[in-house]
């Protein structure tokens, strides 16, 4: 199904995700084919208190307009980054509304 175009006017970046090939000699993975998807990533945030600092940051968030996400691909944001992925959320219920949620360490 298509994405409707209403949401994906919120969905102002473009994320690349790069599929897993397989692994090389040291056990790493190595990449093949990329797509683009469109995308909303939300900006780091980080908390803080006073008292000789107590930072802590929040997990980083995309909500893309793919649903063919899983887990060992790379995902290359926008700003040319490649956050760890912690979890990733389909979600297909609502036709037209199909996107995927990840989440990064």
């Amino acid at each position: 199904m298509a994405i409707d175009p209403q949401l994906l006017a919120f969905m102002p970046h473009t994320v690349t995700i790069h599929a897993v090939s397989g692994t090389n000699n040291y056990g790493e993975s190595t990449y093949g084919a990329t797509r683009t998807a469109s995308a909303y990533v939300e900006p780091i945030a980080m908390l803080s208190s006073s008292d000789q600092v107590d930072e802590q940051h929040q997990p980083t968030k995309a909500y893309i307009a793919d649903t063919n996400i899983v887990l060992g691909e790379k995902i290359v944001l926008s700003d040319g980054s490649d956050p760890e992925v912690a979890s990733i959320e389909v979600h297909t219920e609502v036709v037209g509304l199909e996107h995927t949620v990840v989440t990064f360490r």
